[in-house]
Order: structure tokens, then sequence, then C-alpha cells
């Protein structure tokens, strides 16, 4: 199976980068290989409603998106890997998935497996609504395979266990 890995923080070497690459190598060990596409240093504007993608698509917009809707659409399994900023996604990736738009109402998107990675700085339920956005966008919209969601939780607090989170990206890679 090929897997894109959406690394949507803006920050590279990161909790959310370092939980990209662990899920990475589990997967790996599964034979599966997989592409990280990091939103960091990327121009990703956001979607305009030019309607472009109705007519001519996919998209109006020439920007580093271009590239990225090839990935999606050649992936089995998509994962959105986000830090929580301001108790949700971050921008980048919301652009990411806004700008899938061009492809769904060209008719290009196939089923795919997904899975969710949201890392947080306070408690886990402060991904609340990243995780209820995933579930309403994402499986419910577009029918995706859930393969499931790691909630990454209290970064750069005293109990913050960098490698136990590490390991569970790594488990869920692995459980592909």
């Amino acid at each position: 199976m090929h897997i894109l890995v959406i690394d949507g923080s803006p920050r590279p070497g990161k909790n959310t980068d370092m939980m990209c690459d662990a899920f990475i190598a589990g997967a790996a060990t599964k034979g599966h290989t997989a592409t990280k596409f990091r939103v960091a240093g990327k121009k990703l504007n956001g979607c305009i409603h030019c309607m472009q993608c109705y007519k001519n698509g996919p998209c109006s917009q020439k920007d580093d998106m271009i590239p990225l809707y090839d990935e999606i659409e050649k992936a089995d399994m998509i994962v959105l890997a986000s830090p929580i900023y301001f108790w949700h996604i971050t921008a980048q990736m919301k652009a990411v998935i806004d700008r899938m738009y061009a492809l769904y109402v060209a008719g290009r998107f196939k089923a795919k497996k997904t899975a969710g990675i949201f890392v947080s700085g306070g408690d886990a339920d402060c991904s609340d609504e990243a995780v209820s956005f995933y579930n309403n966008v994402i499986i419910k919209r577009l029918h995706w395979e859930d393969c499931g969601v790691l909630r990454v939780a209290r970064t750069g607090r005293d109990d913050y266990d960098l490698e136990a989170y590490k390991q569970k990206a790594f488990d869920l890679g692995a459980s592909l």
C-alpha cells in the first residue's frame, strides 16, 4: 500500500513531524511505502471558490498544492497529521483539505484509507474539534476507511513522554 502522510505542522522537526516519521517507520515494517508532504515552507493558498475545478480543474491556483494533487490521487491511504492550534488543525492543513475539493468535484477521488494524528500542548480533549472535523468530513462525507486516530497530548509538559507517543505512532503505522 502507498501511504501519503500530510504533515500539517509549519514547524519542521517538532512533535508532529516526529510522529509522522514514527508512523512511517511502523508502516514500513509491514512493507508499505510512504511519502511525507510537509506544509512547512510551502505556499498553500486557501480555496477561493472560483469554481475552476468544475470547468477545467483541478485548480486555478498555481501553488505548492499542484504537485500534491498527484500524490493524493496515487495514495491508497492518507494520514492527516496536525498540531492543534487554538483547539483545531492548523490553517495550513485546513487549506490542504479545502483544496482537495477540486479533486472531489472532478470525480477524481477513489476510496481511501485514512488515519489522523493530532498533537496538542494541552490535554487530549484539546483535539476534540479536530477529531470531530476529521470524523465528519473525512470519514462521514468522503467515506474514507478510518484506520485510527492518535491524540498526542501535553507536549512540553513535565509528564510528556515523547518516546511513548512515538511508539504509539509507530504501532499505528505497523497496524496496517
